[in-house]
């Protein structure tokens, strides 16, 4: 063994990607996203700090990297900021996602 613990999926609770991705677009859909972005003054891919030409693959890259370095378990300090944070990149991916038709 090398001496990294391995993470088992089907005993430590967080299941296969399709069961996560299921619970990821039960809780927040396309008409929340669009709710939750109408009162900021950037555009999905400024939120993810991209320009307007990124293509699918640098949004769901990008996505990934702002939402390892703002979850709010990172963060304990100052949970309720960077809830709202990540609800903000969450919109942005789902508009997105939407977008490229990836849904």
């Amino acid at each position: 063994m090398d001496g990294y613990k391995k993470y088992k999926p089907e005993e430590e609770g967080y299941g296969d990607s399709s069961e996560w991705k299921g619970a990821f677009n039960k809780r927040m859909g396309f008409d929340e996203a669009n709710k939750i972005l109408s009162g900021q003054n950037q555009s999905p891919f400024e939120i993810l700090g991209l320009t307007a030409n990124a293509d699918f693959a640098q949004v769901k890259k990008a996505y990934r990297k702002l939402a390892i370095e703002n979850h709010p378990d990172k963060h304990p300090t100052e949970q309720e900021k960077y809830t709202e944070i990540m609800q903000n990149i969450n919109a942005a991916y789902v508009v997105l996602e939407k977008r490229f038709n990836k849904v």
